[in-house]
């Protein structure tokens, strides 16, 4: 399982990149889904941290329970694979890659 973790952190993002450089408007999908991801991801984590301040339960296992939502887990991964791949967009090959 952790082989397929660190393929697709080393592989995704490459692909990212390729397909914003071959496939017109990729970046502009790839741009709102994190968007998307973010709000998402920070709604959820904002929801949960409220309910666990109300119900004052801060030292127990309830601060886990996002870890359960599908939603914060996919939105989180994109995320990571989205900043990745802007990473080596405007790090390794800034001004070398076409900007649309």
């Amino acid at each position: 399982m952790s082989g397929l973790v660190w393929g697709t952190v080393v592989v995704v993002p490459w692909l990212l990149v390729w397909l914003q450089n071959k496939v017109s408007g990729a970046k502009f999908v790839l741009d709102a889904a994190a968007y998307a991801a973010l709000v998402l991801f920070s709604g959820i984590a904002g929801i949960t941290v409220g309910e666990i301040l109300v119900n004052n339960t801060v030292f127990m296992t309830n601060v886990h329970k996002v870890f359960l939502n599908p939603v914060f887990l996919v939105s989180g991964g994109w995320l990571g694979l989205y900043a990745l791949q802007r990473l080596i967009v405007e790090g390794i090959f800034s001004g070398r890659i076409k900007k649309r």
